[in-house]
């Protein structure tokens, strides 16, 4: 006989509410309700306790990579951490003004990993004349912490975000925060670029899309988000399957909010949200978990007279890409 505490947690959770579950009926509540809960997520994400320093950058010469010419870069994004990240710029840099795309990774491997699962995608934005940066999040590729260091694939492609967050969790911070406080940073410099238009978009497969998810909802400046493989609700995603990655745990959140009031915070900008049918990560209620997210979300996008785009494939926890690139060109057109 096991005396387990699963069934404890989701009365927890059933018998619970949450915080700033999404309620707003009008736009001046809606954005009282965005300034409320962003300053509590960057409370319970440890974002608030991030150190800001001078963006102090670093260039490692150029790599072929599947058919890419990326240059190897370096941020400095808080005392003492340092994020590499990859960048492809398009044929018309130089001359042209260039929108941003950043497309983080997901839990399996680092930023190497992006030109070849998103191969497609980040050529198609290349020719459509993205700049486009990779980095590595926090744990992962060249930012795994000693136990996970090594050559040979299963080392590449593990990660070291259960020893992250057990560290973090001692300071009030997060993966997640950590993650997100990385991405502004990268941000910041990018949009300082002489070729930058201004325009930026995000997108990302699972740990990526999870990254992108809470990037947008976080940072207006990302005028575009994409997210394939992350939008479901906690109860099925996270609190019956613990066994899911410790970046995806923050103190209080189960108790603040779910995934759709993440998805609200993006409103009014472009949001296109990637799901497999057969994604077992959404839960065992599948494609109904994500619906009922997406429903919390699309209440705030009416208000402003906008919908989400939302894709379904008949695989599983994958990236398909259908129908992103012209997304992307309507965000751009709209938003530059």
């Amino acid at each position: 006989m096991y005396y387990d505490m699963l069934k404890y947690y989701l009365e927890l959770f059933d018998n619970g509410k949450r915080e700033f579950a999404y309620q707003a009926e009008s736009i001046p509540k809606y954005a009282e309700w965005k300034r409320a809960l962003r300053s509590r997520l960057a409370e319970i994400t440890g974002l608030s306790r991030c150190v800001s320093c001078a963006l102090e950058h670093g260039y490692a010469g150029e790599e072929e990579i599947n058919g890419f010419r990326a240059e190897k870069h370096t941020l400095r994004t808080e005392p003492g951490v340092a994020m590499p990240f990859l960048l492809m710029k398009p044929e018309t840099f130089g001359w042209a003004s260039c929108p941003v795309l950043i497309v983080p990774h997901g839990h399996g491997g680092g930023k190497r990993e992006t030109l070849y699962y998103q191969a497609v995608f980040i050529r198609e934005a290349l020719e459509d004349g993205f700049i486009v940066a990779c980095p590595d999040e926090r744990g992962s590729g060249e930012r795994r912490e000693f136990p996970q260091q090594g050559d040979g694939e299963a080392a590449e492609r593990s990660n070291s975000h259960r020893e992250l967050a057990q560290l973090s969790l001692g300071f009030g911070r997060t993966v997640i925060g950590g993650a997100v406080w990385d991405l502004m940073r990268l941000a910041d410099w990018l949009l300082a670029l002489p070729e930058a238009s201004g325009f930026l978009a995000c997108a990302g497969m699972s740990g990526g899309g999870q990254q992108a998810l809470w990037f947008a909802a976080l940072d207006d400046r990302v005028r575009a988000a994409i997210t394939s493989g992350y939008f479901y609700g906690v109860r099925d995603a996270l609190i019956e399957m613990p066994q899911n990655c410790a970046c995806n745990y923050i103190p209080g959140f189960f108790e603040t909010a779910d995934m759709g009031e993440l998805g609200a915070l993006i409103a009014p900008r472009p949001f296109f949200v990637e799901s497999g049918a057969g994604d077992p990560l959404a839960g065992k209620r599948g494609l109904a978990n994500v619906r009922e997210q997406l429903a919390t979300a699309g209440k705030a996008y009416r208000l402003f007279g906008a919908e989400i785009v939302h894709s379904v494939h008949g695989g599983g926890h994958e990236w398909r890409g259908d129908g992103m690139r012209s997304f992307l060109a309507e965000a751009r057109l709209a938003g530059e």
